[in-house]
């Protein structure tokens, strides 16, 4: 601090609501759009960031590295999204119409849409894009004619499933299974269904 100049109280209150500001005002720019197969690889870099960055914090919620197979089959689908700010792709998601893997029957229903693999670039966590993404996926749901945002949670994952519970899901149920991967290993799997009403 320099000589003579007296601290302002509350000074940090201001930066902090300035940053929030240039937060709201970046979002705003928030881009999202359809990716193609060409865009798995930046899908799976964002993923596989993401998987990297739970593990170490005590919460394994996907394979590192991810399978290529399943954001492929999304990009085909034409369910597999990027989100993008000032052209640099920040975050990805898929955003299916149906889900009987995880759902059953339920996931026929032609209610919801079902969101899966949020990856946020660890550079932009924290700014709210993860929110954001959800409200646009809420956009697209009310789009088709549906009412329903659903999605899954890896069960051990508390602070995530908070996470989802604080904005607005009801947990529904969890279902367990069985994946296995092209060399033949099995892995468990427990996940915890959420849903909530497009506003």
């Amino acid at each position: 601090m320099e000589q003579g100049v007296e601290p302002v109280v509350g000074d940090h209150r201001q930066v902090g609501i300035a940053r929030l500001h240039a937060t709201l005002d970046a979002l705003r720019d928030l881009r999202v759009r359809v990716a193609s197969v060409d865009d798995v690889d930046a899908a799976l870099d964002l993923i596989d960031e993401a998987a990297a960055w739970t593990a170490s914090i005590g919460h394994e919620n996907w394979p590192s590295p991810f399978p290529r197979g399943p954001v492929v089959v999304n990009a085909r689908a034409g369910d597999l999204y990027l989100a993008a700010l000032d052209d640099a792709v920040v975050a990805t998601l898929a955003l299916q119409w149906s889900d009987p893997y995880f759902w059953g029957e339920t996931g026929d229903d032609e209610q919801a849409g079902y969101v899966h693999r949020v990856a946020v670039r660890r550079t932009h966590a924290g700014a709210g894009l993860g929110v954001r993404l959800l409200s646009w996926a809420d956009g697209e749901i009310r789009a088709r004619g549906r009412s329903l945002l659903r999605l899954d949670v890896v069960s051990h994952n508390a602070s995530l499933r908070r996470y989802y519970d604080n904005s607005g899901f009801a947990h529904v149920r969890d279902a367990t299974g069985v994946w296995t991967s092209r060399d033949g290993t099995c892995r468990s799997w427990s996940t915890s269904l959420y849903e909530r009403p497009c506003p």
